[in-house]
């Protein structure tokens, strides 16, 4: 809990479907897609040199785990490419590469990814796959040659999961027996097993020996559920820190950024210098969008600081309630690639 892991942050884990409820065994009916993106979970050591390097391919994986000779599992490899996210651009080409494999009929895809890009790419393909078929991200924290890998166990509860879990939940994370929402997972811990947790008053879920216990339904929130053309290549964040002046908004414009996500200090607290900075650039144009660096809580906190945050809304800052900064990015640059004046989560 000194990490913020979920224990901390949740309760109510009896509340809604648990225990396997509402979602039938359909381990010999639905199809799935593995895709392999590379990260922890397929490195191995180079006996020569002693590094980390990559030695499994998503057949490779799965042969490790106890669907190894399943027949309703199809495995595919990104293009080397595609497994190191570079620029914004990458994400899209991913989008494109996972739609295009998905046409070919699998009922479910498990994706298997590097944990440090986990939370933005899962959150990201959330937004612009409709739910209509499970999607499951899952990794490792520890290489295969470990004593404690981890990745053969988080792979048999990502398809377990993916076979079992009911239609409309979108992009799930699935790590170390916990499931959570794309939106609101993040890493909290550098090197531990369980390692991920849940923003704060937010649901997150198990699995163990094939039963799920998800204590939320499917949510009928609005997704972007399309893709852009073109993502924006500059959408930088800026983290707060007290008397912060805020030195590097003087070089962005809005040639040299497309939009600006700013983290404030908690709920919505900038430093005056900054805070005047931040105002000008919004309203130069420059989308800004302001949210908390804290893992819970809104951004505004209206009730007990009215009016505090009319002076930002005024000059064209878009405060985001829900999302940390770095899936509050992933939006305003889909917002920026469609178009679209940023709208905060949930809305």
């Amino acid at each position: 809990s000194a990490h913020g892991s979920p224990s901390a942050c949740s309760s109510g884990r009896a509340q809604g479907e648990t225990g396997g409820e509402g979602m039938p065994d359909v381990r010999q009916t639905r199809t799935l897609l593995l895709c392999a993106l590379g990260g922890t979970i397929s490195l191995d050591r180079d006996p020569c040199t002693g590094r980390n390097v990559a030695a499994y391919t998503a057949a490779d994986l799965l042969a490790r785990t106890a669907y190894a000779d399943a027949t309703h599992i199809r495995c595919v490899d990104a293009p080397d490419m595609l497994k190191t996210i570079q620029r914004p651009a990458d994400l899209l080409a991913l989008a494109r590469f996972l739609n295009q494999e998905m046409q070919k009929g699998e009922d479910g895809v498990v994706i298997t990814q590097g944990t440090d890009i986990l939370e933005e790419v899962a959150y990201f393909l959330d937004e612009v796959f409709p739910p209509e078929r499970p999607v499951v991200c899952t990794g490792a924290m520890r290489p295969a040659w470990a004593a404690d890998y981890d990745g053969v166990r988080n792979l048999e509860q990502a398809v377990s999961l993916a076979q079992q879990v009911s239609l409309g939940y979108g992009v799930l994370v699935s790590l170390h027996e916990q499931v959570f929402e794309a939106w609101s997972v993040y890493k909290a811990d550098t090197g531990a097993l369980r390692g991920f947790a849940a923003r704060c008053g937010a649901p997150w879920g198990g699995i163990s020996g094939g039963q799920i216990d998800l204590p939320w339904r499917p949510s009928s929130r609005t997704r972007f559920g399309v893709l852009p053309t073109a993502l924006p290549g500059s959408v930088p964040i800026l983290a707060m820190g007290v008397g912060d002046d805020a030195v590097l908004l003087d070089q962005l414009g809005a040639r040299s950024a497309q939009g600006v996500v700013i983290a404030s200090m908690g709920a919505g607290s900038i430093p005056p210098l900054a805070c005047e900075k931040i105002m000008r650039l919004a309203a130069r144009g420059v989308p800004v969008v302001l949210c908390s660096s804290a893992v819970g809580g809104r951004t505004a906190e209206e009730e007990y600081y009215p009016g505090a945050y009319d002076e930002l809304r005024a000059a064209g800052v878009v405060i985001e309630d829900h999302l940390n900064a770095r899936k509050a990015r992933i939006r305003l640059m889909l917002s920026v690639g469609l178009g679209r004046r940023y709208t905060p989560f949930g809305r």
